[in-house]
């Protein structure tokens, strides 16, 4: 699901997006918290063109096995370094990255250590990504159901661990973190393929919500939309990028 989700074009949109707000420029360290397979990481070597050295870290050692064979196979391994560590105590010494961001990792443990985290490793004036999944957004299904059928299926799905961040409390969160040049905003990953894991991996979420009579429904609009070629799911996420002052507060 997450070399799916990592090759999806409406996925990529919005990681490219916060990508060029960060504005990296040549050399600068990338760390990326929660890197999994290592699918952006490998995309990110070859969308700067390997200018800049690329740090991912995961707490899951197959992932990061994984991770290394895949990066070695597509010729990246050479801008691109995998570490284990736990996302709410990085493995490294302060001030170590010019960039670092993290992507759908908050929802999963305390979003407040995390960010915390991210801030410690990052050098003063460097900058900060965070997106996650918005549960507080509903999502945008265009499958030909009944209306109230369609407003049951677009009901946010997903965990959100107690201390996690699924909202747009993410925001309050930069700011009260000391970051500085605060951008906030949310962005629609659209997936027009109702084949692919990441798709099916919605579909599952939607279907647990359904009775017996309403997943006929719903495999049969989903079925219709896809011969129409009109199928798309669009997830919200909120981002947020943010800048480490200069100085302490």
């Amino acid at each position: 699901m997450l070399e799916s989700r990592g090759h999806s074009s409406g996925y990529l949109s919005v990681v490219k997006q916060i990508i060029d707000a960060l504005q990296l420029k040549s050399e600068e360290v990338v760390l990326e918290v929660g890197c999994g397979s290592g699918v952006l990481d490998r995309w990110l070597a070859n969308y700067t063109t390997r200018r800049n050295p690329i740090i991912g870290v995961d707490v899951n050692r197959y992932l990061l096995r994984e991770a290394t064979a895949l990066a070695r196979k597509e010729g990246v391994e050479d801008v691109i370094t995998f570490h284990g560590g736990d996302a709410e105590a990085l493995p490294f010494r302060e001030n170590q990255v010019d960039v670092a961001f993290s992507f759908t990792v908050f929802e999963e443990g305390n979003a407040d250590r995390m960010l915390a985290e991210l801030v410690r490793v990052t050098k003063p004036g460097g900058r900060i990504a965070v997106m996650v999944r918005a549960l507080d957004i509903p999502w945008v299904i265009n499958v030909p159901l009944p209306d109230n059928l369609k407003t049951k299926a677009q009901i946010p799905h997903g965990f959100v661990a107690a201390e996690g961040c699924a909202d747009g409390g993410l925001y309050r969160r930069f700011h009260q973190a000391g970051l500085t040049q605060v951008q906030m905003f949310p962005q629609f990953a659209a997936s027009s393929r109702p084949d692919t894991a990441q798709a099916q991996f919605a579909h599952s979420a939607i279907v647990s919500t359904l009775n017996p009579e309403e997943m006929q429904e719903w495999h049969a609009a989903v079925a219709q939309a896809g011969a129409d070629r009109t199928y798309f799911i669009a997830q919200p996420f909120h981002c947020a990028l943010g800048t480490k002052p200069e100085t302490a507060r």
